[in-house]
């Protein structure tokens, strides 16, 4: 008597989290940095793949004001700060006037 033996593999496609990376490593309003965000994975729609990345800059709002960007928790954030009195806003970071 034959034994068949039937194998049934199943593939499961893993998503991977996000990648983000803070060049000045972190809320520095004293150093203008740039954050890189990836999924670090193929996404499909349809027929068609990509990668999405995400490229932020700290900026200006204002000669006050500064619009600084870090990663926390493996994702994007932002916040305004108000640059200290004696500071201006320029180039994306907070200096001495």
């Amino acid at each position: 008597m034959r034994t068949l033996l039937i194998v049934l593999v199943m593939s499961t496609s893993v998503v991977h989290a996000g990648v983000c990376k803070d060049s000045d490593q972190g809320l520095i309003p004293e150093a203008a940095g740039k954050v890189i965000y990836s999924l670090g994975d193929e996404n499909c729609l349809g027929d068609s793949c990509y990668r999405q990345v995400v490229k932020e800059f700290d900026r200006c709002l204002d000669s006050q004001k500064l619009l600084e960007f870090a990663c926390q928790q493996g994702e994007i954030m932002e916040k305004e700060i108000l640059c200290a009195p004696d500071q201006a806003c320029r180039q994306g970071a907070c200096v001495k006037k």
